[in-house]
């Protein structure tokens, strides 16, 4: 049975664990003793993860961290809860209003990961969702947790001086965009110039395949 005593937890838990979202028949309010839990279970999560990092890992970002728990969380319980107006969805899912940085990009990224799976719902459910266009300019502030992601925006005006502060999180962000194939972001010629170099001998093998998937599309 769903622990209705903490929504906020065991949405991130789930999420994180079997990859499976949680639908509560509510929106459920969410306890300051709440958020230190879920606070401290991404925290453990992203000390687990950063074993596997490239280079120096930033810090965990808390703030980062627990915005990005919490919209995850808003943004899954609106799939089916819809009572709220258009000028509610400030209150529930607000931008994120500190420094956005290398640890703040990481940390968030726990759970950001999982908002282009719950965008592909709500375009299924209603293309034209208000719900939409907000949660997109999370992944545009947030790129890099958009990667494999159809982001509407000119990716050539997406902000990569960030990837120039932290080794770990560029290494990151290359290999996301080799992993999913991402094709738009691999037009951008910073993003190809540091991609051609990651691969070093084998970028004959590499770009082939990027060019093969490009020529299958057109």
């Amino acid at each position: 049975m769903l622990n209705k005593k903490l929504p906020l937890a065991e949405t991130i838990y789930q999420l994180r664990t079997i990859e499976q979202a949680i639908l509560y028949d509510t929106i459920l309010s969410i306890s300051k003793a709440e958020e230190e839990d879920t606070i401290s279970f991404l925290l453990d999560e992203y000390e687990k993860e950063k074993l596997n990092y490239p280079f120096q890992p930033p810090e965990f970002e808390t703030k980062a961290a627990l915005w990005a728990a919490k919209t995850i969380y808003f943004a899954t319980q609106f799939l089916i809860n819809r009572k709220e107006t258009v000028k509610d969805f400030d209150n529930f899912l607000p931008t994120y209003n500190s420094a956005i940085n290398p640890s703040a990009v990481l940390s968030a990224d726990l759970c950001l990961r999982f908002l282009p799976f719950l965008l592909n719902e709500f375009s299924c459910i209603d293309p034209e969702d208000v719900v939409i266009p907000i949660l997109e300019g999370f992944l545009t502030t947030f790129h890099y947790s958009s990667i494999g992601y159809d982001l509407k925006t000119d990716y050539q005006q997406l902000n990569l001086d960030i990837l120039k502060q932290n080794n770990c999180l560029e290494q990151l962000y290359l290999n996301r965009i080799t992993e999913k194939k991402a094709l738009p972001f691999v037009e951008i010629s910073f993003i190809k110039q540091r991609l051609m170099a990651n691969f070093g001998d084998y970028q004959k093998v590499f770009w082939t395949d990027f060019e093969l998937i490009n020529n299958r599309d057109l």
